[in-house]
Formats: C-alpha cells, sequence, structure tokens
C-alpha cells in the first residue's frame, strides 16, 4: 500500500522573485545602466545582456558586465549603488505581480503551506518587494503570504549553492524533500536540485526554455500551467 501523502503544513513552496514572481526587468534593467554609466571603465548594456547576467548575484552581475572575475571589488561597489538606486524605486507598478500569481499565493496560503521567497538580490528589495505588492501583514491585513523572505546578502552562499533554500525550509519546518522551489533561471534549478527539492520553472522570466528544462525538474509557460503542477504536487504527486 502506498503511503499517505504528507499534510498541507508539511510542505511548502518557495519561490524566486524576478522573472517569477514578478515583472522587474524595466526597473532593475535602468537602474542597472544608470549604476554602470556611471562608473569609469562601465557602459550601457543591452536588455540581452543585462538578462544573462541576472543569473549572478547582484556584486558578481555588476563585475561580469565590467568584465571583471567574480569578487572583485568593483561588484561590490556598484551592486551598493544599485541596491541604493532600486530599492527605494519599487511599487505595484515597477515591480507588480505577473498576471494571476497574487491569485494562487494567496490560493496557497489558504490551503496551509507554508511559503517563502529566495532570491540573489538583497533582502532589502526581496521585501520591498512583497511590501509594494501587499503580500505582507501590515496595513491590517491578516496574514503575511511569506513565513521567510530571504536575499542573497542574507544566507551562507548565494544560488546556485543550496544553503538559502535549506534555511528557508528550516524556517517554515518542513524537510526539503516536501518542499518546491519554483524559479525561472537555471541556477534555481539547481540551487532546488543541491538541496534535495522538486523544482518547476517558469518561461516568462529572463531565461530561454531550453536553458530551464537542463535545471528544472518541469518546465510551464503559463500560471494555469503552474497551478496545475503545484495541485498536483500538494497532494504527494511529484511535479510531472
Amino acid at each position: 500500500m502506498s503511503a499517505a501523502p504528507a499534510p498541507a503544513h508539511k510542505r511548502a513552496v518557495l519561490w524566486d522573485i524576478d522573472g517569477t514572481l514578478v515583472d522587474s526587468t524595466k526597473l532593475c534593467y535602468e537602474a542597472t545602466n544608470e549604476v554602470l554609466t556611471q562608473h569609469s571603465s562601465g557602459a550601457a548594456v543591452s536588455l540581452e545582456q543585462y538578462k544573462f547576467g541576472c543569473r549572478y548575484t547582484t556584486p558578481d552581475r555588476f563585475n561580469h558586465h565590467l568584465g571583471l572575475p567574480p569578487g572583485s571589488a568593483a561588484g561590490e561597489e556598484l551592486g551598493a549603488r544599485f541596491d541604493a538606486a532600486y530599492v527605494d524605486r519599487v511599487s505595484a507598478q515597477t515591480a507588480g505581480l505577473f498576471s494571476g500569481i497574487g491569485v494562487l499565493l494567496r490560493a496557497i496560503s489558504l490551503q496551509g503551506h507554508p511559503q517563502g521567497v529566495l532570491s540573489n538580490a538583497a533582502g532589502a528589495y526581496v521585501r520591498a518587494v512583497i511590501k509594494a505588492n501587499e503580500l505582507d501583514e501590515d496595513a491590517g491585513r491578516r496574514i503575511s503570504v511569506f513565513k521567510v523572505a530571504l536575499g542573497a546578502d542574507e544566507v551562507a552562499a548565494p544560488k546556485p549553492a543550496a544553503d538559502g533554500l535549506l534555511q528557508c525550509c528550516e524556517q517554515c519546518a518542513v524537510e526539503p524533500g516536501l518542499a518546491v522551489y519554483v524559479g525561472d533561471s537555471p541556477s534555481d534549478g539547481k540551487a532546488a536540485a543541491s538541496a534535495g527539492m522538486h523544482s518547476i520553472g517558469v518561461t516568462w522570466g529572463a531565461n530561454p526554455e531550453a536553458s530551464l528544462r537542463e535545471a528544472f525538474d518541469v518546465v510551464v509557460s503559463s500560471v494555469p500551467e503552474l497551478t496545475q503542477e503545484l495541485r498536483a504536487w500538494s497532494v504527494g504527486a511529484p511535479p510531472s
């Protein structure tokens, strides 16, 4: 006889933020070029170059755009400038939820599944996006959608390392094998695999579908498809 599926409160849904939950491309792209063009050796990048760089943490994204090796001091400096430039500009207009995502997030919460966010952006940005989209517990709202919301500056190692996802699972009191991570970058899928959890890739973010299929258990191209996959997973079936 097969084992009964884990109850709702023993399963968790974890999310990437940019390109997965919110459409922040214009905000982040413009802030990136603003910072780059102020640097003595920097130059504006194309939208495709920006999207490629999104697979890195913010400091190393700037090192990549400057042609410098990971860990270079310039990336830390420009990353800090970028954080200052874009966190204050976050709003429901500049970093709004993709259509249908808000309904899905609230439905998952009502079903009793703990949810969390892990991004390779700064934690301050993550929480600004959550607040701007009224997914927190401020302003008289009944409950925060997310039990944990972390940026790369708040975990031992950024994605594709497993550290942040394992920290999220610990704070949600859920075993990694009973969690699923939803993201739009190959590094998201690799982090999930390293953490021992299921993964779902979404095609509406910054990366081509072919690169996602190599990294995720399953890839979806619409919120209804994502909803279907999460519904199946929530009752004990892994992503198809």
